[in-house]
């Protein structure tokens, strides 16, 4: 599986999410503090991404959960 390409913009604090197939999603910074307080839980990353796309959500495998938890500290 490929990894997850993280984008996240220091001035606005908007992330962009991007798996290897292609498909992207963008979260505003609220959503990306959302992501944050979920911690290492894989369960509340998906849930707080399935609140913006929950098609992306549902794809998203483990290994692309703990990336996001580890780069989204």
């Amino acid at each position: 599986m490929g990894r997850l390409n993280i984008e996240l913009c220091p001035e606005t604090g908007i992330c962009s999410i991007i798996k290897a197939d292609g498909a992207k999603i963008d979260l505003m910074p609220d959503e990306v503090d959302n992501l944050r307080q979920a911690g290492n839980i894989t369960d509340g990353i998906k849930k707080a991404i399935a609140e913006v796309d929950s098609q992306f959500a549902e794809k998203l495998n483990l290994e692309e959960l703990k990336q996001l938890s580890s780069e989204l500290k």
